[in-house]
């Protein structure tokens, strides 16, 4: 088994080779780096090599050093914040696109694990949520890039290149960007207990519910999908329980050791935020054996213990 994870270098990357190395232990794991990323040769001790999505010729070059039998794809822009709806598009699915081609053009058998969104679905039913078969009605760049990705696939999947979809609903923890809602509450958190910032927190909307995992759930789902062996399946990570960001945000200032007040701040609106994001992970946990460990409060804590060390 030689496993090619892109976008190693990532937030989910990081936290998925050591738990493909413990699922996998005689497995060769590779991962990639991104363009902007410092040049590199490894991550986390894992082999790292460059690949840059925008070009043919990089992809292609990858493909054929590793020569992978499973590839987990989650290079790309991950952000719902992005505007660029072509740069996204050109990546996340164009990028894609190019990617399953090189692959498909391997002499032998792959299976792709491809990171897509819950946001493809744009708002969901609350719990139990949207499951696979909900239709799609996708809102901002990143979420049609998505949509579009898996469109692509969809075409390209067969017996020789077997495809699974992950769309994953919310995640986070310990590495994940400020860019995000949850790391975004802790690194202010933490910068107003070491006297840095003023007792203000600064948020956006904190009505919307989302579904929420700890990224070590949606790294164990990724770890098992590699061992489908059907052409062409769609899955939701998710838990099926939705929680509103002000619950979040009021379960880290519950665990802060400073008293805190909470500000509007505009700029951190989404034009394309959607009010409900649930996913119902019924068929994940029947074809790959698969629960949400439920943690959200072991979430909470070890997202701002990080940003606390940082």
């Amino acid at each position: 088994m030689k496993v090619l994870v892109t976008g190693a270098s990532g937030f989910v990357g990081r936290h998925l080779l050591p738990a493909l190395q413990r699922a996998y232990p005689d497995a060769v794991l590779i991962g990639t780096s991104g363009p902007s990323d410092p040049p590199r040769t490894s991550v986390d001790g894992y082999v790292a090599l460059p690949l840059d999505l925008s070009s043919q010729h990089s992809i292609n070059d990858v493909v054929d050093t590793v020569h992978p039998t499973h590839v987990v794809h989650l290079a790309g822009y991950a952000s719902g914040a992005g505007t660029d709806a072509a740069g996204i598009a050109k990546i996340n699915a164009n990028g894609t696109e190019a990617l399953l081609c090189a692959l498909a053009g391997l002499s032998h058998p792959v299976t792709a694990v491809l990171a897509s969104s819950g946001y493809v679905y744009g708002t969901t039913p609350e719990a139990p949520g949207a499951d696979e078969d909900f239709p799609c009605n996708p809102s901002g760049a990143y979420a049609i890039s998505k949509a579009s990705m898996e469109d692509a696939a969809r075409e390209m999947a067969s017996e020789k290149l077997k495809i699974v979809v992950s769309r994953s609903f919310n995640h986070t923890g310990p590495l994940q960007t400020t860019q995000f809602v949850v790391p975004a509450f802790a690194q202010q958190l933490a910068q107003i207990e070491r006297g840095e910032l003023p007792p203000v927190v600064k948020v956006g909307n904190l009505d919307a519910l989302r579904d929420f995992l700890p990224v070590t759930d949606v790294v164990d789902a990724y770890s098992k999908m590699l061992l489908l062996d059907t052409p062409f399946t769609v899955l939701n990570v998710s838990s099926g329980i939705g929680v509103s960001v002000r619950d979040l945000l009021d379960g880290l200032i519950n665990i802060s050791r400073v008293p805190v007040t909470v500000e509007l701040d505009p700029s951190r609106l989404r034009a394309s935020d959607v009010p409900c994001s649930v996913g119902n992970p019924a068929k994940a946990k029947q074809l790959l054996g698969w629960e949400p460990s439920g943690e959200i409060a072991t979430m909470l804590s070890t997202t701002l213990a990080y940003w606390r060390c940082q």
